[in-house]
């Protein structure tokens, strides 16, 4: 879905239901390797992912034994649950 700022420049909006936040965060994930990554928000749509405002990202919880990175800041902060 998109969304147009301010600006008019149309931008992703959050995946997560209900939400009208401009996406900022994209969200990846390897099911078999219980493993979920957060990147900064892709040049394009992947239907393989999900679109995040920073505020569901940066409440994101993962499943238990699941490992969450987060790759948007230069380092890769790995949090295993």
């Amino acid at each position: 879905m998109y969304a147009t700022d301010r600006s008019g420049v149309f931008g992703r909006q959050c995946s997560r239901t209900g939400c009208s936040e401009r996406a900022e965060v994209t969200l990846t994930y390897h099911y078999g390797r219980s493993q979920v990554w957060l990147d900064h928000l892709t040049a394009e749509r992947d239907p393989h992912a999900y679109d995040l405002c920073d505020r569901h990202a940066g409440r994101l919880s993962v499943p238990s034994g699941w490992s969450l990175e987060d790759r948007r800041f230069g380092h890769h902060t790995l949090i295993a649950v």
